[in-house]
């Protein structure tokens, strides 16, 4: 019924959201499609005059559309949608798209291998390279080594004291009770390598969003 158009990947996924927007629309009708509603005002209930409309009191609405008919074109919309998902979903088994992988490897990959790159992996790596450790900058490093910095954040301890002059005016001085050290082996990496591994990171998934935009470009294939 639905075979007769050709259709790539990408078609297929826009035509299954207006699909969906039709299915919303047919299903907002089905439930208007129940009754017809008159209502007015009137003065009695019994009697020759009753159930008269009181002038300028009456509205009355009209279906648009059959129960039946709803439920047909419901009916429709979910079997061509149905068709479609199994369509896309033998394709993305199909289709391949080639990429360079962060090692500068070349791998041929499906849809769905693409899809998880895209959604799991890469989030995933980000996050990761925003969690790496920075050096600290703008201390005294006293020693080092290949990977690493040691420097030393030092405290005064003080303490005031107050006293009272001949003359009886408040005197306050401070006292250097001493140095508070914390000595620091600091394995970060430098911000400059942060920052190149988050850039190969996005060019990746630029590289991935490109992939499956080409995969998309697939031909749908037909049911057996």
């Amino acid at each position: 019924m639905f075979r007769s158009v050709a259709m790539t990947l990408g078609d297929a996924f826009n035509r299954r959201k207006k699909l969906a927007a039709d299915l919303q629309n047919w299903i907002n009708r089905l439930g208007l499609a129940g009754a017809v509603r008159r209502s007015y005002r009137t003065a009695v209930l019994e009697g020759d005059g009753a159930y008269q409309p009181e002038p300028g009191t009456e509205k009355v609405s009209a279906r648009q559309y059959t129960v039946q008919e709803c439920r047909d074109r419901i009916a429709a919309i979910l079997e061509e949608d149905q068709e479609l998902a199994l369509r896309i979903s033998r394709t993305n088994q199909q289709a391949r798209a080639e990429i360079e992988d962060l090692s500068g490897r070349l791998r041929v990959l499906s849809i769905p291998e693409l899809l998880v790159l895209k959604g799991d992996t890469i989030p995933k790596l980000e996050q990761a390279a925003r969690a790496v450790p920075l050096r600290a900058d703008d201390v005294g490093v006293y020693d080092s080594g290949a990977d690493w910095a040691r420097y030393r954040l030092v405290k005064k301890v003080e303490r005031k004291r107050e006293s009272f002059s001949d003359k009886g005016l408040k005197v306050e001085e401070t006292e250097l009770l001493g140095h508070d050290v914390v000595e620091i082996t600091d394995y970060g990496v430098a911000r400059r390598e942060q920052w190149d591994a988050i850039d190969q990171i996005g060019e990746f998934a630029q590289r991935v969003k490109q992939a499956i935009n080409q995969a998309n470009k697939a031909e749908l294939v037909e049911l057996d």
